[in-house]
C-alpha cells in the first residue's frame, strides 16, 4: 500500500473538522462500481489524480478513507457519536432518540457508514428539526453542511436541490447529495461526514470559510438554535455581508477596578488586615493559656473570662 495515500492512523471524533472511519461491512470491500459516483472515483484513481477533498465539477479525485477503516467497538461507537453529533448539528439525542436499529445493522456489517448517514438524516427525529420546521432555504443550507460538510457554493445548488425536494420529496434531495460523486470522494463508504470548509481545500473558495463561520457561529451552539430562516440566502443572491456573531468578552460588572490590578481596593485592604491583627493575638492568647496551663501556672486561667466579662 502507498503511505503517501493513507489516512490518519488516528481518529477525529472529539473534533468537528476530520473524520472518523469505520467498516465492518461484510464481505470484500473490492467489488464493481454500483453508482456513478464510484466509477468516477475508481477511474480517478487509476488515472493517479492528487488527493482531494476539493470541489467537483470535474473528475473525483481517489478516495483515500478507504485504504485504512478499522473496525473495533470502540471505533464503532466515536464513529456512531460522531455521524450524531454532525448530522444533527451539535443538537443533543437522548438514549431513546437514537436509531438503535440502525445501530445493530451497522455493527453487524449489513450497513456502512454511508448508508448508516443516509438513514439518520431520512428519520423523523431529522425532519421534524431541520427541514419541517424551517424555510426551504434553510433546509437545503443545512442538508449541504450536514451531509458535505460545506456550505453550498452558490444559489444555482440551492435552487436545484430545493427542485429536487418540490419534484421528488425530501428523501430524494437527501440521495442526490449522499450518492453525489463529491460525497464518493471525499468520505467514501466509510468515513462520517465532517466540517471540511473550515480548511483551504483546493479549488475551493475563500467565502466558503466565512459562510461555514455564519453557519456554525461556534463550536458549542446547535444548528436549532441559528433560527429557521436562510442565513446565506443574501450572500449568495446579493453578496451581502454574512452576520458572524463574535464571541462577548467576559467582563465582570460592579466590581471594583482595582482587583484588575491583582490588589484588592484599600478598604478591602484595610479590613483584612484588621482581621488578620485580632485573629493573630487571639492566637496568641490561646497558645500562651496553654503553655501555662502545661507548665502548671494557673494565674493566667481567669483571663480569657475577662475578656468576655465574666
Amino acid at each position: 500500500m502507498d503511505n503517501s495515500l493513507s489516512p490518519k492512523m488516528d481518529f477525529g471524533g472529539i473534533t468537528k473538522t476530520e473524520g472518523v472511519t469505520y467498516n465492518n461491512s461484510i464481505g470484500d470491500r473490492s467489488h464493481a462500481a454500483l453508482t456513478n459516483a464510484d466509477f468516477l472515483r475508481d477511474s480517478c484513481a487509476q488515472m493517479k489524480l492528487g488527493v482531494g477533498p476539493r470541489d467537483h465539477q470535474e473528475c473525483p479525485h481517489r478516495v483515500t478513507f478507504d485504504y485504512y477503516s478499522p473496525s473495533d467497538s470502540s471505533t464503532l461507537q466515536e464513529a456512531i457519536h460522531a455521524a450524531y453529533r454532525h448530522l444533527h448539528g451539535n443538537c443533543y439525542v437522548m438514549d431513546n432518540e437514537r436509531a438503535a436499529e440502525l445501530e445493530s445493522q451497522l455493527s453487524h456489517g449489513s450497513l456502512n457508514i454511508r448508508e448508516f448517514v443516509r438513514a439518520l438524516v431520512k428519520r423523523d427525529f431529522y425532519k421534524d428539526r431541520f427541514f419541517s420546521v424551517v424555510s426551504p432555504h434553510r433546509g437545503v443550507e443545512l442538508a449541504y453542511k450536514h451531509l458535505l460538510g460545506r456550505p453550498p457554493l452558490n444559489q444555482q445548488e440551492v435552487a436545484a436541490a430545493i427542485a429536487t425536494q418540490a419534484a421528488h420529496g425530501f428523501d430524494a434531495m437527501v440521495d442526490s447529495l449522499v450518492d453525489s460523486a463529491e460525497y464518493s470522494e471525499v468520505f467514501g463508504a466509510d468515513t462520517v461526514p465532517y466540517s471540511r470548509a473550515w480548511t483551504s481545500a483546493s479549488g475551493m473558495p475563500m467565502i466558503n470559510f466565512v459562510r461555514m463561520a455564519a453557519l456554525e457561529q461556534n463550536f458549542v451552539t446547535s444548528d436549532r438554535n441559528n433560527g429557521s430562516a436562510s442565513i446565506l440566502l443574501g450572500n449568495l443572491t446579493k453578496g451581502t455581508a454574512l452576520p458572524i456573531k463574535a464571541s462577548k468578552k467576559v467582563s465582570f460588572v460592579g466590581v471594583s477596578a482595582a482587583w484588575g490590578t491583582g490588589k484588592p481596593p484599600a478598604n478591602y485592604e484595610k479590613l483584612w488586615r484588621g482581621l488578620a491583627l485580632v485573629g493573630g493575638a487571639h492566637l496568641a492568647g490561646m497558645l500562651v493559656n496553654v503553655l501555662s496551663q502545661m507548665a502548671g501556672i494557673h494565674a493566667l486561667d481567669r483571663i480569657p473570662a475577662m475578656f468576655l466579662g465574666l
